[in-house]
């Protein structure tokens, strides 16, 4: 089976758009997000409408959570309670139950895979993982071969067999059948990693062959409604 997966969409539209309009073109049999459909960008309800037509499968991310848990709020700093904030606002109740039934943090699936919003050790604390450490206690855990992850914006791999870690710039990697690895896609809203072009994977469960995908999409526009959305500039500012 060949999964496009895609996370951390954060309300941005352009990038959205432009991620599925790739995943059209080059096909897949499902479309997996791993989390934070909403937060930062200024487009949460026309997300959601796209992710209600076209997405398989939606994880819970901790933006999404933070949107009907109120007290969940705090745990944020203050730019991203802000944008939180903003985004309960706009939101109808009707897309409130939507991101609210998204399915839990983390999901054990056939294929050998297991997705997942952040660390599957302890989920609901969304533990970042950036280094090997940080990816220990999951690995020791995980039950199925690959687990896909979001929550760091970061395209990465975390293997056990090989105790290491590894950025991944956008290419093809063979995956090895026995492995167990944690993956990370990158982030398709808001990417962190010093490239201002969206970041999402491709997922062949047969050849397990891994495809990071960067795709340059309309960045201004994006950060331009941000702004004129009333919300925080650094957000904007983190687009470019």
């Amino acid at each position: 089976m060949k999964f496009a997966v895609i996370s951390d969409v954060h309300s941005n539209l352009e990038a959205l758009e432009c991620t599925l309009s790739e995943i059209k073109k080059r096909g897949s049999d499902k479309i997996i997000c791993l989390g934070d459909a909403v937060g930062y960008g200024a487009n949460p309800s026309e997300c959601l409408a796209i992710f209600r037509s076209s997405v398989d499968v939606v994880i819970m991310g901790n933006h999404d959570q933070a949107i009907f848990d109120i007290p969940f709020r705090d745990y944020f700093n203050p730019r991203a309670r802000r944008a939180l904030e903003w985004t309960a606002e706009v939101l109808s109740e009707q897309e409130k139950r939507q991101i609210k039934d998204f399915l839990p943090v983390t999901i054990d699936q056939t294929h050998q895979v297991t997705w997942a919003h952040s660390s599957i050790h302890e989920p609901l604390d969304y533990h970042y993982i950036f280094t090997q450490e940080d990816a220990s206690p999951s690995l020791e855990i995980l039950k199925t071969n690959f687990c896909f992850f979001g929550h760091t914006h970061f395209p990465s791999l975390f293997s056990a067999e090989e105790n290491k870690s590894q950025y991944l710039p956008a290419g093809i990697y063979q995956l090895k059948k026995n492995s167990r690895c944690l993956i990370n896609p990158g982030s398709v809203g808001q990417p962190r990693d010093k490239n201002p072009k969206l970041s999402f994977a491709f997922f062949d469960s047969e050849s397990l062959k891994l495809e990071i995908v960067r795709l340059a999409y309309d960045n201004v526009k994006a950060a331009d409604k941000i702004r004129k959305a009333g919300l925080p500039e650094y957000f904007a500012e983190r687009l470019l």
